[in-house]
């Protein structure tokens, strides 16, 4: 377990209502249901159990003894927009949204700020496998939209790059109209500190948060009779749209679940990059002083 000092947020998140309009969220839903299918994150990030290890807070599991697919839940996500630009058209005055980034900047007291990353994870019904974790870090020249996660963990534990650090924020909006467990447990004082929890229900709820600098986790969710994985389910499974408003899990043509809207949890997760002045911001925008 990293140090607790190493993990401790600016401040700890707040809860929001309200995040996106009725328009914001037409657009969003219609891109998530037309633009799939979607992978499992796992599937995006991690090839071993060694790499999703470097991730979790949990030192409880001995590499050499578990096989990835012991921590797979259906999560999948989707990358709408990378490395400051958005990648669909429909989505561009949300990516760029002025409220969203102030919300990342109020955090820190920042004069400047750029978002960098957009995405959704989508998840089915699923058991709590997840011990804490906490998001990719952001260094001059690296952050999570250029460096594998498990590396990017491995530098954050080890305090040695804190010199090239970006400040950054996220803007995690749920929608988890459920009152069966769902919810997002967070550490504010450090993983070897007291959790603390937001409870669904969840709908265009926001979480301002620095992921990066604090162990999170979501909390099981969905049915209770549904939350084993489907058989047959892998890295290779994906998530698409059917219906008016139903999900299925599908490996190549094979059907392997199918869950209702109710029975599944989302969130959007914008994030942004802050700069306490223009000299902050030239740093890391003029390449000056990068880490390689």
């Amino acid at each position: 377990m990293p140090e607790s000092s190493a993990f401790i947020p600016a401040v700890p998140p707040s809860l929001v209502q309200d995040v996106f309009s009725e328009q914001e969220l037409a657009q969003l839903f219609r891109v998530l249901r037309t633009s799939g299918p979607w992978p499992l994150i796992a599937g995006i990030y991690f090839r071993s159990v060694d790499e999703l290890l470097a991730v979790s807070g949990r030192a409880d599991v001995a590499a050499d003894k578990a096989q990835l697919e012991d921590f797979l839940t259906p999560a999948f996500r989707g990358i709408l927009g990378n490395n400051g630009l958005c990648y669909y058209d429909d989505l561009h005055e949300i990516f760029y949204s002025r409220k969203l980034l102030d919300s990342v900047k109020q955090m820190y007291g920042a004069r400047y700020g750029a978002p960098y990353l957009f995405q959704f994870n989508l998840q089915g019904p699923s058991h709590g496998l997840d011990g804490g974790h906490f998001d990719g870090r952001s260094w001059r020249g690296m952050d999570p939209t250029n460096t594998p996660a498990w590396l990017m963990s491995v530098m954050a534990k080890s305090g040695l790059f804190d010199h090239w650090g970006v400040k950054a924020g996220q803007v995690i909006t749920y929608f988890y109209d459920s009152s069966i467990d769902g919810g997002f447990t967070y550490w504010p004082d450090g993983p070897e500190g007291e959790p603390h929890r937001f409870v669904p229900p969840f709908w265009n709820s926001g979480i301002v948060t620095d992921n990066q600098r604090m162990f999170h986790r979501g909390e099981a969710c969905g049915p209770r009779d549904r939350r084993d994985l489907p058989s047959g389910f892998s890295l290779q499974s994906r998530i698409r749209a059917v219906g008016e408003n139903d999900w299925e899990v599908v490996d190549d043509d094979k059907v392997m679940a199918r869950y209702a809207a109710g029975e599944v949890r989302l969130l959007i997760h914008y994030s942004a990059h802050v700069f306490d002045d223009m000299t902050d911001l030239k740093r890391y925008f003029d390449h000056t002083t990068p880490m390689t």
